[in-house]
């Protein structure tokens, strides 16, 4: 085993028994450090070098992290769907909102980069989870590979999201059509298909939620899952936009 894949495992438990140790103390800061260990373990394990590991192994790393955020998830009882945030001067790398209610709205002047669990404010509607988005690494290899930042780029995009997944064996194709502000993405050969199931419109694996911070960095506008459908081949995703930064400020 390479020395890569060793400190790539070791940071990834390390950073899951944190996040897990945080959760149950009400610690924002083990929880925050814990993401950042698991999200540090997978960069170096996945893309410190162009001989990216094998899908096995991604699977083996990834399926215990999706699992984790999901236990999370249900603990806390959040209701409400995934929002895909796009970068913006709070949080530089965008975010995903796991709402408490399906009835919900966000204060992004109260959020930032540090802020883990929304719980101090005194409308029960602005509660929730905020999460980094287990995809935000293949989207600095989107960018990478279109030699483009996807900031205000459109629909156009998913030709960079389909190339790469593909290139590294992690889905077939990619499709996205935009109607009256909704979106549908279509991912055929998901190689993560196991573990799809309603609770992706909390927590997406990193292909799906790659695909959704992609567009919500590409519309410039929050966006919201509506549903997750699933086939013998496509993995359909259902969302709308929900509006600008300003608008949620």
């Amino acid at each position: 085993m390479r020395v890569k894949h060793v400190a790539g495992i070791t940071l990834i438990v390390i950073g899951a028994l944190l996040a897990f140790n945080g959760a149950m103390n009400a610690s924002q800061s083990l929880v925050n450090a814990g993401i950042g260990g698991v999200f540090l373990g997978i960069v170096v394990l996945t893309f410190s070098t162009s001989d990216y590991m094998k899908y096995d192994a991604f699977r083996a790393v990834v399926h215990p992290y999706v699992e984790s955020a999901r236990n999370l998830v249900t603990s806390l009882g959040l209701k409400g769907r995934a929002v895909y945030i796009p970068p913006y001067s709070n949080m530089p790398e965008g975010g995903v909102f796991i709402p408490l209610h399906e009835d919900f709205s966000i204060d992004l002047a109260r959020t930032d980069s540090r802020t883990v669990f929304l719980t101090d404010t005194g409308r029960e509607k602005e509660m929730g989870l905020i999460l980094t988005p287990a995809g935000k690494e293949l989207v600095s290899m989107y960018e990478e590979f279109s030699g483009m930042d996807f900031a205000n780029a459109g629909l156009q995009v998913v030709e960079s999201i389909s190339a790469v997944l593909k290139s590294l064996g992690l889905a077939r194709s990619v499709d996205a059509e935009e109607s009256d502000g909704r979106i549908r993405i279509y991912i055929d050969g998901v190689k993560m298909r196991e573990v799809c199931s309603e609770e992706c419109e909390q927590i997406a694996c990193p292909i799906c939620s790659s695909a959704m911070l992609s567009l919500a960095k590409a519309f410039q506008e929050l966006i919201m899952v509506e549903k997750f459908s699933f086939d013998d081949r496509f993995v359909e995703i259902s969302a709308r936009k929900i509006g600008g930064i300003e608008r949620w400020m």
